[in-house]
């Protein structure tokens, strides 16, 4: 078999091979014509509407809601029922009536816990309202993030699918003029078989990004359903952020991702009041109608009983010291989220705003530097002029800057979601 004979072989098998990769293309991507694009906006909204972690979150809130009535209330009453003074080894024994000290007796006792321990149960049980409330606004940050991130990944390896497809054609274009090179004796067989595995490497990438892009479809539909099949928008890296940016890290406090460090402290600073409380004592009334025999009158009882506190070196004061330890532990654990979270914010900032500049000069120099380069060699190449090292290095370089570029574009959208969660409506509470 000569090698005209191979190279056209090679092209038939290549032809199929192409095939393959259009029939993936058009399953991986089920849009319809018409239908509006999937933009970022809608997926966070689509995931703030529907996530079992914002309800679970939600629930819990209202959960520490419904106790808030009954905290700092009074002990339910206790009733008194019974025999005091029944004899037990006389003629009147086990007799109700007959012994004049026997008495049958009903009352009511009430406990009064010292009225700054029941203030205190009050106010943790709204300070368990602000972690739950904290805990929700988390929640809805943090499902707006993924959801974020899961768009950005799924736009980022469309976007990069699209542009692999847009330039295979001119390698679609090399493979040709580099085969009507080798008919005409202006070309080796080399050079040709060169030009056909460059485009078959295009299409193994191409495959590979139609993957990516099925897990990615996957992933984004954990967060917002069926709309995850649609064909998504254009990564909007040119937003601005409301305000001056620079003040994100300033009261880095009071972002929703903080939120529970927050609330979590101020439940362990009043939990060490309500434990300093315990040192006072609570007291108690009791009531008692005691009724005897007919020979006897009736009697009224009154009791009142106050604890006493005296051993609190060993009671007391070592729960005290428990809880003040718990405040210091969370002070500190609340100071290493807040420098890492202002690290974040700083992070962000530098990728967002460098990331711009870099994308613009991306838009007006490399991009259209790399497409005229290898446009020069690709007409170069076709009129004699060329060679096909050349050729092939352009085109694969320009590849390599497009897919930059589009990974670039994810980073700073990413960037610019997150710092816009951290004070957007739609992840508060």
């Amino acid at each position: 078999m000569n090698l005209v004979n191979c190279l056209s072989t090679a092209e038939r098998a290549l032809a199929q091979f192409r095939h393959v990769v259009i029939a993936l293309s058009l399953l991986s991507n089920p849009t319809h014509a018409g239908e509006t694009p999937f933009g970022l906006d809608e997926a966070i909204e689509r995931a703030l509407g529907g996530s079992p972690q914002i309800v679970a979150a939600q629930a819990s809130l209202e959960g520490a809601q419904e106790l808030t009535p009954s905290a700092g209330r009074l002990p339910d009453p206790e009733a008194i029922v019974g025999v005091d003074n029944l004899p037990v080894n006389s003629a009147d024994r086990f007799s109700l009536t007959r012994d004049f000290m026997t008495m049958r007796k009903v009352g009511v006792m009430q406990s009064f816990p010292s009225g700054a321990k029941r203030r205190l149960q009050g106010e943790l049980a709204l300070r368990e309202v602000d972690l739950a409330q904290a805990d929700l606004r988390a929640s809805r940050f943090e499902t707006a993030k993924e959801a974020a991130e899961a768009w950005i990944a799924c736009a980022t390896a469309e976007q990069s699918l699209k542009r692999l497809r847009t330039l295979r054609s001119d390698l679609t274009s090399q493979s040709s003029a580099s085969r009507a090179a080798l008919a005409s004796g202006r070309s080796s067989a080399g050079e040709a078989l060169s030009s056909d595995v460059a485009l078959a490497r295009l299409d193994g990438r191409i495959l590979e990004l139609e993957q990516q892009l099925a897990m990615k479809r996957a992933e984004l539909s954990r967060w917002v359903g069926p709309d995850a099949a649609r064909e998504l928008s254009e990564l909007p890296w040119q937003r601005e952020l409301g305000g001056a940016p620079q003040t994100l890290a300033q009261d880095v406090a009071a972002h929703p991702p903080l939120a529970p460090s927050v609330a979590n402290l101020e439940v362990a600073r009043t939990e060490v009041s309500l434990a300093r409380a315990e040192r006072r004592p609570d007291w108690s009334a009791e009531l008692t109608y005691a009724k005897r025999g007919p020979d006897y009158s009736d009697m009224v009882s009154l009791e009142f009983r106050v604890g006493l506190p005296l051993f609190a070196r060993n009671r007391q004061n070592p729960a005290i010291a428990a809880k003040l330890a718990a405040v210091r532990a969370q002070e500190a654990s609340q100071e290493a989220e807040i420098r890492m979270h202002r690290a974040e914010i700083e992070s962000m900032l530098a990728v967002w705003q460098s990331g711009r500049a870099r994308l613009q000069h991306f838009e007006k120099e490399i991009l259209p530097l790399a497409r005229d380069r290898s446009r020069a060699t690709l007409n170069s190449y076709g009129s004699g002029r060329g060679n096909m090292r050349s050729t092939l290095e352009a085109l694969s370089e320009e590849v390599d800057l497009q897919l930059e570029y589009i990974q670039l574009e994810g980073e700073v959208t990413r960037a610019w979601a997150f710092l816009h969660l951290l004070h957007s409506a739609g992840a508060s509470s």
